[in-house]
Parts: structure tokens; C-alpha cells; sequence
């Protein structure tokens, strides 16, 4: 072996030949583990911190907040959403209807609490890729600003959800950047990033009980109302006044009808007075078991159908000796929530409040003469 390495000594340029070699090879290694410990010098080094340092003392100052979003080539949406002096939240665009307070809570606290969680580019040219491009630059980014009065405290770019979208305690990363900044960040924590003003009303509607529905009158005021009723402790609703000869198309329709609003939301709001409502527009009449009656009347707007409410107490519809005053209580909840206000309703709800009775109806057949079929399905 040492007869090998005197040769290769001797001959030059084999002898650079393999010095080189193993030069290269030493930089190498040498350079894989400057790389690999500064990596990790740079993972050890960076410790979450908030993206706001000291928003969250001054939560209780913001009065208002703005989401702006792209629409593309159409420029971009702005929603508002302010705090009255009263102390709740309202959409200003939408006459001042109420905003969810959780949302309000969540969208507070989500940003108060963000964090830093690891450091990612500072080159602008991959904020596309983050989904951190601002929307008036047709980026997908959501802008979320934060006011007291003009005094703009906080201004944040979310972009995209990770494809690890929680840490390993659980909680949720998005990338994000301060606006105004190039450096992004993979951040710890979550907000609210709804992009239409819908998605911050409150679900809160016609939020009548099921079990204390008792009757439910289509095209009440009308020479052809539908009535679907049933007596208490009964589940399901049948036609009470449907033409000799015709019967219900079974529960299952009936019930259908009957229950569409409870729990059903609305597609948009305006005041009251924003929409005419002819005298001879749809009526719907809804009456409970305990002495409500709440009247809708709706009227077609643009291609849909948006609807108006009126509630009061009925003491002919209070059990007999029972009190009228949770009935007169429990309208007037609904006038403060509903009266001030006219709803767009989702194409399927004004449907089903619209049926006829020819709809809701079959002719009667032999079977119909021997029993009763409560429970049957439509044909």
C-alpha cells in the first residue's frame, strides 16, 4: 500500500489530481454541516412571540373592524362592521343589523392571540404562493383591520390554511403578514375570514319552538288559504281545510311546509321601509300552542322573495286559565328582533311558503274512505 501511495506521490499531477478530491470532499461535508447547524440554530433561536405586541390590552378599545377581499376584476368588497353605543355590533351597509357577538369575540381574540409561530419569506415575489398577495392586487389574501375611532391599531394579511393546519397542541396555523410588510409568517392562531356580510348576522330568526307550533295558514286573507294544524302532543300537521273530495299529500309534505322557517336562515336584511309590500302580496300566519301569532307578509324583489313579520299575543289561543303574559312577553321578544326589519328568504323556503292547495293535495281514492294515512308519502 505504501508502495501505491509513493507512486501517486511521485507523480504530480495525479497527486493534485487527489488532493483536490479530497479538498472538495472536506468543503463538502464541512459545508452540509454549517448548513444543517444553522437550520438548526435558526429553528432553536426563533420563539413565537405576538404578531401585535399589546393588541390584547386594547381589545376593549376597538370600535370598528374591516374586511376587505378581492373580486377579482371587479375590484375588491369591503365589510364594515362597527360597534353602536349601545355596546353591540352592527353592519352600518345593512341599516345597522346585528352582528353575531360570538364572531365579534372570536375575531378579537383570534388576533389578539396570534402568534409568530415560525418565520417564512420576506420576498415579495412569493407572497402569491401563501396566498399573501392583497386583494387590490387581485391577491387571494383577507385584509382584517382594526379601529379605534381613525386610529387604525392593527392590520393583518391571512392567506392560506397549511396543509398542517394545527400545531401539536391543537391549535390552528395560517400564514400570514402584517399589511403593509414583506415578512410573512406561519402564525398560531385563528379568526373569522368570512368574505360576505351574510356570514356575520346572526343565525337568530323566526326561532319558534317546534313542539309549541300548533297551526300554520298559507296564503292566510286569501279565497284559498291552506291551514295545516294539529292538536297537542301530536308531531305531525294535516290539511284542516282541505276541498270534499281532496286530501293531504301525507305528513311528511305537510310537515315539511309547516316547519320550513323554524330554524331556517335568511339570505340578506334591509329596514323595513326599504320594500313596498302590497296589500294583496302572500300572507303566512303562524300560531303556537301558547297564545303567538306571528304574521309574515312577503313581497318579490329583484327576483326574490323577501318577507316582513308582526307578532302578538292572542288570549284565544292561550290554553284555558293560563296567563296571557308569557304569550305578551314572549311577542314582543319577537317584534324587537323581527318588526324593525325585512328578510330576503332562501329560494326554498319562499317555495315551500308559497304552496297551493292543488300542491298540497291529492284527489282521495278508496283507500282515503276506509282509513286514515297519516304517515303517508307523497306519490
Amino acid at each position: 500500500m505504501s508502495a501505491v501511495l509513493q507512486t501517486l506521490w511521485n507523480n504530480k499531477p495525479q497527486r493534485n489530481l487527489v488532493l483536490l478530491a479530497a479538498a472538495t470532499l472536506i468543503a463538502t461535508i464541512a459545508a452540509t454541516i454549517a448548513v444543517v447547524s444553522d437550520r438548526s440554530s435558526v429553528r432553536a433561536r426563533f420563539v413565537p412571540y405576538p404578531l401585535f405586541e399589546g393588541l390584547d390590552a386594547k381589545l376593549d378599545q376597538v370600535d370598528r373592524i374591516v374586511y376587505t377581499a378581492s373580486r377579482g376584476m371587479n375590484g375588491v368588497s369591503t365589510i364594515e362592521l362597527k360597534r353602536n353605543e349601545g355596546g353591540g355590533w352592527i353592519v352600518p351597509s345593512r341599516g345597522g343589523y346585528p352582528v353575531s357577538e360570538g364572531l365579534i369575540k372570536k375575531t378579537l381574540l383570534g388576533v389578539g392571540q396570534m402568534e409568530a409561530y415560525e418565520p417564512r419569506t420576506a420576498n415579495p415575489e412569493w407572497h402569491r404562493n401563501l396566498g399573501l398577495l392583497k386583494p387590490e392586487d387581485i391577491g387571494s389574501a383577507v385584509r382584517v383591520e382594526f379601529f379605534k375611532g381613525d386610529e387604525r391599531l392593527a392590520g393583518l394579511l391571512a392567506g392560506k390554511v397549511p396543509e398542517r393546519a394545527v400545531d401539536v397542541k391543537g391549535e390552528g396555523l395560517v400564514y400570514v403578514r402584517r399589511d403593509g410588510e414583506d415578512e410573512t409568517f406561519l402564525a398560531r392562531g385563528r379568526l373569522p375570514l368570512y368574505k360576505s356580510v351574510n356570514d356575520w348576522f346572526d343565525p337568530a330568526f323566526v326561532d319558534i319552538a317546534s313542539d309549541k307550533l300548533a297551526r300554520v295558514t298559507l296564503w292566510a286573507g286569501t279565497e284559498k288559504p291552506v291551514t295545516l294544524s294539529r292538536a297537542p302532543g301530536e308531531e305531525n300537521f294535516d290539511i284542516e281545510n282541505a276541498p270534499e273530495g281532496r286530501v293531504s299529500r301525507g305528513a311528511p309534505v305537510a310537515n315539511k311546509v309547516a316547519t320550513a322557517i323554524l330554524g331556517s336562515h335568511f339570505d340578506d336584511v334591509a329596514p323595513a321601509d326599504t320594500l313596498e309590500f302590497p296589500e294583496e302580496s302572500p300572507r303566512v300566519v303562524f300560531e303556537t300552542f301558547d297564545g303567538v301569532r306571528l304574521a309574515m307578509q312577503m313581497a318579490g324583489e329583484g327576483g326574490a322573495l323577501w318577507a316582513k313579520f308582526k307578532a302578538e299575543a292572542d288570549p284565544a289561543l292561550v290554553p284555558e286559565g293560563e296567563d296571557i303574559a308569557p304569550a305578551e312577553q314572549r311577542a314582543g321578544e319577537l317584534n324587537a328582533r323581527l318588526s324593525a326589519w325585512t328578510y330576503k328568504l332562501p329560494q326554498d323556503l319562499g317555495n315551500q311558503l308559497t304552496q297551493s292547495m292543488d300542491l298540497l293535495t291529492r284527489e282521495a281514492g278508496p283507500a282515503d274512505a276506509m282509513s286514515p294515512m297519516p304517515e303517508q308519502t307523497a306519490p
